[in-house]
């Protein structure tokens, strides 16, 4: 049974496949069961106003694949955009994840209770570009994956994760520290994964400093435009059902030159000391602070109400 939202009922509810466009065009969701084993399910309800959705899963087959990525689409006027045009792109998000079929309040996080039922799953941003504007547009085509956790639950691991170089840096942005994961999915997409180093309920932040380190260091070329924006959770396995919740999702884009990074400056935001998974691995210099001297993209940004923070610090690791 699925419960409604305190301030009314849902606009619509869609089970595995389909997908709903909300009333003023701005946003799609969808549940997303592109990996449909038959052990479970993932059901997705909406609320146009105010923008909310809530996705009760349950996979009971093995943590080692993805199942499901129900999520909402979100759009901006400046999409698809260079990657080497970007100033600056302001993520948001805050989300809930707990046992059962009600949702619990935004933002909270039933660790035991996951725990329970032994969930393997994550949240996420996801973000597809390609070097051709429509095809940037098309997530089963594009080229290039750029995932952001903001959550990652049990089992659940990046691609790439465990193999020799798979963790190429680590960046701070605001007060989240993100480690950069390399794989390759089954249709041949190259995935790059930023894993948040703790979970984050609520997240408000510029992350232009994650997608410029790729295309800065020759990972992707800084032609690739990107063209689609998602925000929801990868569901793995459940022994039972799941909810997750989110709200307060949003994507905006400064076109522009990057920012670029300031030389000869330290900074000590970011505590780089390698997990004991990466105990190979060791910073190679005092991390570059990014310099936000630009007075249009200061500005920008001080006018954006859901950004708390700035700034960007860098570690590089083999």
């Amino acid at each position: 049974m699925f419960a409604t939202w305190a301030h009314g009922a849902y606009d619509k509810r869609l089970c595995n496949t389909g997908s709903y466009t909300s009333h003023d065009k701005s946003m799609i969701y969808v549940p997303n069961a592109w990996n449909n084993d038959g052990s479970g399910f993932s059901c997705l309800e909406v609320r146009d106003s105010p923008p909310g959705f809530d996705a009760t899963w349950m996979w009971s087959s093995g943590p080692g694949s993805v199942k499901s990525y129900p999520h909402v689409k979100l759009t901006d006027p400046t999409l698809p955009v260079p990657l080497s045009n970007i100033s600056a792109f302001a993520l948001s998000a805050q989300w809930a994840m707990g046992p059962g079929s009600t949702p619990r309040p935004v933002p909270s996080f039933d660790s035991s209770g996951l725990a329970s039922l032994d969930v393997a799953a994550n949240t996420a941003f996801d973000i597809f570009a390609d070097r051709d504007a429509d095809t940037s547009q098309k997530e089963t085509e594009a080229e290039t994956e750029i995932m952001i956790w903001l959550g990652k639950i049990g089992w659940a691991q990046p691609l790439g994760y465990g193999t020799n170089g798979s963790s190429h840096a680590r960046v701070t942005v605001g007060y989240t520290q993100f480690t950069l994961y390399y794989g390759m999915n089954q249709r041949g997409t190259a995935v790059f994964t930023w894993v948040a180093g703790s979970n984050q309920t609520s997240f408000a932040g510029d992350v232009s400093p994650l997608l410029h380190y790729l295309w800065q260091n020759g990972f992707v070329s800084p032609a690739s435009h990107v063209g689609v924006v998602g925000f929801g959770s990868e569901t793995f396995h459940a022994a039972g059902n799941v909810t997750f919740s989110s709200l307060r999702y949003q994507v905006q884009v400064l076109p522009g030159p990057a920012p670029t990074p300031g030389l000869g400056q330290n900074s000590s935001a970011c505590a780089c000391t390698p997990s004991s998974a990466e105990s190979s691995e060791a910073p190679l210099e005092a991390p570059p602070k990014a310099s936000l001297a630009s007075n249009t993209h200061a500005a920008w940004l001080a006018g954006l109400s859901i950004i708390s923070s700035v700034g960007a610090s860098l570690v590089l690791l083999f």
